[in-house]
């Protein structure tokens, strides 16, 4: 049988209301035991709050009115306001409930929120930040009913666009920038951008795949094209993986690239030895320097289905490289002479980049 542990989770946050029954009256402003909420956007959000004084305890607020406000994280425009019902009038406890209707129109996005009281003719700012301020940080978010975002495609730009051109290339080379890429009519190539607009999303994904990679990936934001790149993750390390790999990027941010370094291994050689049309060794005429894993093998020629790997690497160096496929058909071509095979060492290709 399978089982899940559940939690109930219920946004209940302590704020500062100054109490003004007569106990109180100078206000010291000392941490408010605010957080960080999150309205989740197609069902219903139950947010309770308790006020407290200067001394940690209850206010009571018996004749009191509340009302909630929801902005965007500038704080110039207004996307929710309702009143406040009362819990508990003598423990300072109301609530207020977002549901789908007041935040179904709303674009998924960082926000803030305060509260006002009223009671009688006074008008009084709750504080709900931390640092005694009558706005706080909330986040409004797609997570439960999220909207289909299909699929993209990325490359890694390079003066060659997407593949390398045939000749003549065109006029001008691909502005990486352009969002979406346009579509060369000359050689019905498609150039897709480098960039990831994110359309507003909290979270994105980038999904990969790897192909005998060693090297490092992370991922970087900025605002606008022209604005300095930083960092908002990690950077994940691999050595020789073969897989798909997928990468949340949390946060709101206008635009996100990936940034690749496979440079960790250079200088290896190596030669093939062919009998018959079939690969049947590989002698290393170099070991190369700075290789941390084992580098991917290629070998190119006439022929196909030959396959090899390098055994193991010690102080930066590749070791003997075995062939596991001597493939057939590799025959010299006549253009390359007594040369059958070429074999290739590399740290691995990123192919298949695509993000939603």
């Amino acid at each position: 049988m399978y089982s899940t542990t559940v939690y109930l989770y219920q946004q209940i946050t302590k704020v500062l209301l100054v109490d003004t029954s007569g106990g109180y009256f100078t206000a010291r402003y000392d941490t408010v035991y605010a957080k960080q909420l999150t309205v989740n956007k197609g069902v219903d959000n139950v947010l309770l709050f308790e006020f407290i004084n200067q001394e940690e305890k209850p206010v009571n607020i018996t004749g009191s009115s509340f009302v909630f406000r929801l902005m965007n994280q500038t704080g110039d425009q207004l996307l929710v306001e309702k009143p406040m019902v009362t819990l508990s009038a003598t423990l300072g406890r109301v609530k207020v409930v977002l549901d789908n209707a007041d935040t179904i129109n709303i674009t998924a996005q960082p926000g803030s929120y305060s509260i006002q009281r009223t009671a009688g003719d006074y008008v009084q700012a709750v504080y709900v930040d931390a640092n005694s301020g009558a706005r706080a940080d909330c986040n409004i978010v797609n997570s439960v009913l999220p909207a289909f975002v299909p699929s993209e495609m990325l490359t890694i730009p390079t003066i060659y666009g997407k593949a390398q051109q045939l000749q003549p290339g065109p006029t001008n080379w691909p502005d990486w920038a352009l969002y979406p890429q346009p579509v060369n009519t000359t050689q019905l190539t498609e150039f897709y951008s480098s960039h990831m607009p994110t359309s507003g999303q909290s979270l994105t994904t980038v999904k990969m795949d790897m192909d005998h990679y060693t090297g490092t990936v992370k991922f970087q934001a900025a605002d606008t094209y022209e604005s300095v790149w930083y960092d908002v993750t990690e950077s994940f390390e691999f050595f020789n993986e073969t897989s798909t790999q997928y990468f949340n990027i949390v946060g709101f941010y206008n635009l996100i690239r990936a940034g690749f370094n496979n440079s960790q291994g250079f200088g290896a050689s190596a030669t093939a030895e062919v009998t018959d049309g079939v690969i049947t060794g590989i002698t290393v005429n170099n070991s190369g320097q700075g290789y941390v894993a084992p580098p991917k093998i290629q070998i190119l020629g006439n022929g196909s289905g030959a396959e090899a790997i390098v055994t193991s690497v010690g102080n930066g160096q590749i070791g003997p490289i075995t062939v596991t496929n001597g493939g057939s058909g590799y025959l010299p071509l006549q253009y390359q002479g007594t040369i059958a095979a070429t074999v290739l060492i590399t740290t691995g290709y990123i192919t298949n980049l695509q993000y939603r």
